[in-house]
Formats: C-alpha cells, sequence, structure tokens
C-alpha cells in the first residue's frame, strides 16, 4: 500500500528516474536530506506556520489528484482482439468499485470503533482475505512487475558533480522535502 506522502514522493521520483535515469535517485535523496538538515540546524521549522491554510488544502488537493492521476492504469485491462487498453467494464468494474468501496469503509468506519488497531493495515488484511476466501481474480503486483530476484548491490552512481547536476536534482529534492 502506498498512501499519503510515501505515493507523492513515489510518483516524483518515478517521474526523475524516467527523465534522467534512476541514478540521479541517490543524488536526489542526498540533497534532500542535506536540505532537511539544515533548516533543521536553522530552526526554519516555524515558518510553516506562515503558509495559509488554504494554500496547504490545495497542495493536499494537487496531491490527491496526481495519487489519483497515478492509479489510472488500475482502471484498465489490455483487449483480447485489438491490444488496446481499455477501461473496465460489467463485472470486473463492479468487483473492483466493491473492494475499493469496502476498503473506504474501514478505514473511515473503524477509528469510529476504536484506534488500537490500524484502520488502513485492517483494510489490506480484510479484503485481502475475502478476495483470498473468495477467490476473486484481481490484479497483483507480480502481474504489473516481476518482483523476482533479491536486492541490488549497493553502489554510488556515477554521476558528474557539475552545476548541470545539481540544477537536474534540486528541483525533485526540494518537491521531496515538501511532501
Amino acid at each position: 500500500m502506498i498512501s499519503g506522502a510515501t505515493g507523492a514522493v513515489a510518483i516524483v521520483i518515478v517521474s526523475l528516474a524516467k527523465d534522467f535515469g534512476p541514478e540521479y535517485i541517490f543524488a536526489t535523496v542526498v540533497l534532500a536530506g542535506l536540505i532537511q538538515m539544515a533548516a533543521g540546524f536553522l530552526k526554519l521549522g516555524k515558518l510553516i506556520r506562515l503558509v495559509p491554510q488554504p494554500v496547504m488544502f490545495g497542495f493536499v488537493n494537487g496531491l490527491a489528484i496526481v495519487i489519483f492521476l497515478s492509479q489510472k492504469d488500475s482502471l484498465m485491462t489490455k483487449n483480447i482482439t485489438t491490444g488496446a487498453m481499455e477501461f473496465l467494464q460489467g463485472t470486473p468494474l463492479f468487483i473492483m468499485l466493491g473492494l475499493v468501496a469496502l476498503t473506504m469503509l474501514i478505514i473511515w468506519g473503524l477509528p469510529k470503533l476504536t484506534k488500537a488497531f490500524p484502520a488502513s493495515l485492517a483494510a489490506i488484511l480484510v479484503v485481502f482475505g475475502l478476495v483470498a476466501v473468495l477467490g476473486i481474480d484481481t490484479t497483483t503486483v507480480g502481474d504489473m512487475a516481476s518482483i523476482k530476484g533479491g536486492f541490488p548491490e549497493f553502489s554510488i552512481p556515477d554521476l558528474p558533480y557539475t552545476w548541470k547536476t545539481l540544477t537536474i536534482i534540486a528541483p525533485y529534492a526540494f518537491i521531496v522535502l515538501q511532501e
């Protein structure tokens, strides 16, 4: 499950990797960490009070739109005859909408009953159990990409330490910080 700021960071980082290559991710994360430490040492956290509430709501709503748009492919399936991607229709669409509605209901309703168990975890467990017990055909992570193998070897990417590299990674580092 990807939720909240983690989902938004993932979207930003994927965009960086697609546009410039995955080796820029490490440099971006390091720069974001340095900026965050500098802001902490300078005690800049108190400045967030100067950001108006409508700006905060706008940012969060924009984040929701970006996350929603990144999930659009989950609503699509490949047409067997034409090979084109089409939106789900009929029973598969209603099954997915039902599972989404059940998930939302659990996340909304469980905290009203108890806060002893995380609602999002409960939703994942309940919906997974329902899918497993009823044998509902759903798309899994393994269907979208290979999940075989292990962790890659750790290495520091070979990037040029130039002004151009900094101009590429700095905007992404600041975006990651805001999330």
